[in-house]
């Protein structure tokens, strides 16, 4: 049981690196911007609002489809985060006091 917790886990935490964060926000970015300046063409063109739209609507899908899942090429770099220094008490907060 504990196996398919960790599992799930891994698979919803969805861990990606700062690099990858970049280079999602980049591609975000981009694929807004051209399906933006794309559905005001088109629609432009047509004169038809919902075309824009339906556009706009298509292209932040897979802005969603290509940013959200964590998918592996934004974890190429991972960073080695430093331990704990300090052993919390039982309940794990530390009120008024300085780190050593």
């Amino acid at each position: 049981m504990d196996a398919v917790i960790s599992q799930l886990q891994d698979l919803f935490e969805g861990q990606i690196d700062f690099d990858g964060q970049r280079l999602a926000e980049r591609i975000s970015s981009a694929v807004l911007t051209i399906s933006s300046i794309l559905a005001l063409i088109t629609g432009f063109i047509q004169q038809d609002i919902y075309v824009t739209m339906w556009i706009g609507l298509a292209g932040s899908l897979l802005a969603m489809l290509l940013v959200v899942p964590p998918w592996p090429v934004y974890n190429q770099h991972p960073q080695p985060w430093l331990g704990s220094q300090t052993v919390l008490p039982p309940g794990g907060i530390l009120v008024g006091t300085k780190a050593r």
